[in-house]
């Protein structure tokens, strides 16, 4: 798998896991989602992919 291919699942991944975060009424299960999210972010941030610190400044 290429470096771009590998950027591409796990920014797909993310915005899965982010969907799955908003739409669930349960806060254990939203914690969850919050940890993948930053678990792909530190992934995507290793990758060179994304300079802020944490998930919620990717968007500043």
């Amino acid at each position: 798998m290429t470096h771009a291919e590998t950027l591409e699942r796990i920014r797909d991944l993310q915005a899965r896991v982010r969907e799955l975060r908003r739409a669930s009424d349960n806060p254990a299960i939203e914690r969850t989602m919050q940890l993948l999210d930053l678990y792909c972010h530190m992934a995507r941030w290793e990758l060179g992919d994304v300079e802020a610190m944490t998930p919620e400044a990717e968007g500043r």
